[in-house]
């Protein structure tokens, strides 16, 4: 793992920025009393500037890791460890995106009475149940045959899932004039979509780490921003338990390459 260590640290510090750029410019960019967004605020062009710079660096980060077009391995070889710290994070992301759904499904039946949060908050927790086999199987063993992942096709669950659920919220925030208000939102939930399907391809094996990776990490930054807009508390769970599955998931990619690297060295 400490041969590509620097990539989990590289995206916690690009997320802690974003996080305070956007926190900032949701404070300040914006008029108080109608809620326009103010041209020419400091913290706006500072955070699309870390957006761009971050960019960069995850492209480039990104060609450095292996090519896989020879040979792509199953999802339980690709995802395998022997450490059970590293499964308890994509664990704690799938409890997070399940408390997501039941709070917009409490909020849906009990609260508003929206049959949109109803169905946001069905998919939700669809999602999460679709993943959690997944990481059952990332659990390396002794024996040499590994785990197989049952039905791939759960792993497209919550892509599908998370394109409804951008639709729903383009629907809501679109009513809003200021693009600026919600386009981070939005942007986090495309990359979210993508990131989850470039993790359901490892499932048919035909996945390619970079391209996962090159995903993973702007959904990361992105849904870590989305958290500094204040949102209610159904959204907020969804980014952190979106970004931090996705986050557990490139962390054991790693690892397990790391693994490899370290047993072809010996």
């Amino acid at each position: 793992m400490k041969k590509y260590l620097y990539i989990p640290m590289l995206t916690l510090a690009g997320t802690a920025a974003a996080f305070l750029l956007w926190f900032l410019f949701c404070r300040t960019g914006f008029e108080p009393d109608t809620g326009l967004p103010i041209s020419g605020n400091l913290y706006g062009y500072l955070f699309l500037g870390l957006l761009a710079v971050l960019a960069v660096l995850f492209l480039i980060i990104c060609k450095q890791l292996p090519d896989e077009r020879e040979f792509a391995p199953s999802f339980s070889t690709a995802f395998s460890t022997s450490s059970p710290a590293l499964l308890t994070v994509p664990v704690a992301g799938l409890f997070l995106l399940a408390a997501s759904g039941l709070f917009d499904l409490y909020s849906g039946f009990l609260v508003n009475a929206s049959r949109a949060e109803i169905i946001a908050g069905v998919l939700t927790a669809i999602s999460a149940a679709a993943l959690f086999p997944a990481v059952t199987v990332c659990r390396r063993h002794s024996s040499a045959e590994a785990p197989h992942l049952n039905s791939s096709n759960m792993l497209l669950v919550p892509v599908c899932c998370l394109v409804v659920r951008l639709v729903l919220t383009y629907r809501t925030a679109s009513i809003n004039p200021s693009l600026s208000s919600y386009y981070v939102e939005i942007l986090a939930l495309v990359f979210l979509t993508l990131g989850f399907y470039r993790l359901s391809s490892f499932a048919f094996q035909a996945g390619r780490t970079r391209r996962f990776a090159l995903y993973v990490m702007p959904a990361v930054v992105l849904c870590g921003s989305a958290l500094a807009g204040g949102h209610d508390i159904s959204s907020a769970l969804l980014y952190a338990g979106g970004a931090v599955t996705l986050l557990g998931f490139l962390l054991l990619r790693l690892d397990a390459m790391s693994a490899v690297w370290n047993h072809n060295d010996l």
